[in-house]
């Protein structure tokens, strides 16, 4: 229970308190980030700008170039397993399921009006007991049959995680929804519902790709990075993320991007200071497996979030500065970059309820 409090409590109230400091500190007043539910109103940004485009595009390639090399090169003496289990019969339901509610999500017939809106969740859960089928026609394996608790006990955790992210966007204001507004009980409840799939949706498919040869030998042998479990590393860490949080605020259009790394940042930062093994220990030594397996899971539920989002009734728009050009569906191409960290983010988080649920 200490522990819990010290790298868990903690760090999730610099992360929630942080933004807020900044605004009131810069004179902004709250009342624009209390609003509940949020008014789906678009906010103008900076515009485009080709230069702030290119550099962030390098920084990208910069970061994402050792992976892709690594994948490119890449060659095993022993090929991927054939699949030695039959496709669940409940994957054919899933299956079934999945295709009925995307047909649904994008059309309009009137006798489904009432629940035009509410498609977002039973799509979801139909595709994350696929992801599942398809872990088990393959290894025999999956989570939701191998760790059922924990994988329930993901629902109600992934809920709280997103809600945090909401909360952040109300300093930048990158997204916003349309198609459905209620009042403020039913629509903390319906995007409960909706925010719950997040968690399970990224491990599923991180299972499902940690079984390929490419995740399990590839990325075991990279640079190592032994400084991540250092102390002054963690504070630095720490520090980096919580200042950028506190002028996030401040300088919206500037450091957007710093929502979806900073808290990682913070969360890591408390984890290496707890002295456990961490799900990013093996980095020290040279082996980034999970970053790639995560990474590459999020950014897959990216596009599916993306592409399903597309034609839906209640649906997310963007606002991004600097770089809303290019779009694959709703998301500007570099925003894609943006679901990377996300996924190292999802990988810290369900490690640490694992490990720590009891």
């Amino acid at each position: 229970m200490k522990i819990f409090s010290i790298y868990i409590v903690i760090p999730t109230l610099l992360i929630l308190s942080l933004p807020a400091a900044g605004a009131l500190v810069a004179g902004i007043s709250p009342e624009r980030f209390l609003d509940f539910p949020p008014v789906p109103v678009m906010v103008r940004h900076a515009p485009f700008s080709l230069p702030v485009f290119i550099f962030m595009a390098g920084c990208i390639v910069a970061f994402i170039y050792p992976f892709i090399k690594k994948a490119i090169t890449f060659r095993t003496l022993t090929p991927d397993t054939v699949p030695s289990h039959g496709f669940p019969w409940w994957g054919y339901v899933c299956l079934a399921g999945f295709f009925v509610f995307w047909i649904l999500a994008w059309t309009r017939f009137s006798w489904f009006a009432p629940f035009q809106a509410h498609t977002f969740f039973p799509l979801w859960l139909c595709l994350i007991l696929l992801i599942n089928a398809l872990n088990f026609q393959k290894t025999g394996h999956c989570p939701i049959k191998d760790e059922s608790l924990d994988f329930i006990v993901l629902f109600f955790a992934s809920a709280l995680f997103w809600w945090i992210f909401e909360y952040l966007n109300r300093f930048t204001s990158n997204w916003h929804y349309s198609g459905s507004q209620y009042p403020a009980l039913k629509y903390f409840i319906l995007a409960t519902l909706s925010f719950s799939t997040v968690l399970p949706a990224v491990k599923s498919t991180g299972s499902w790709l940690s079984d390929f040869d490419l995740f399990r030998e590839a990325f075991c042998d990279m640079k190592g990075f032994p400084i991540i479990e250092s102390s002054k590393f963690a504070v630095s860490i720490i520090g980096c993320g919580s200042l950028s949080l506190f002028l996030t605020p401040v300088f919206p259009d500037m450091l957007f991007w710093c929502i979806w790394i900073s808290p990682f940042l913070v969360f890591l930062g408390f984890q290496i200071l707890s002295g456990q093994k961490h799900i990013f220990s093996d980095v020290k030594n040279a082996d980034y497996t999970i970053v790639a397996v995560y990474a590459c899971a999020a950014l897959i539920c990216g596009f599916l979030w993306e592409m399903l989002n597309m034609f839906s009734l209640a649906r997310w728009q963007y606002s991004i500065p600097f770089v809303d050009r290019f779009h694959i569906f709703e998301m500007p191409l570099e925003g894609y970059a943006g679901y990377l960290p996300f996924g190292l983010e999802c990988a810290l988080i369900i490690d640490i309820i694992k490990r720590h649920k009891t």
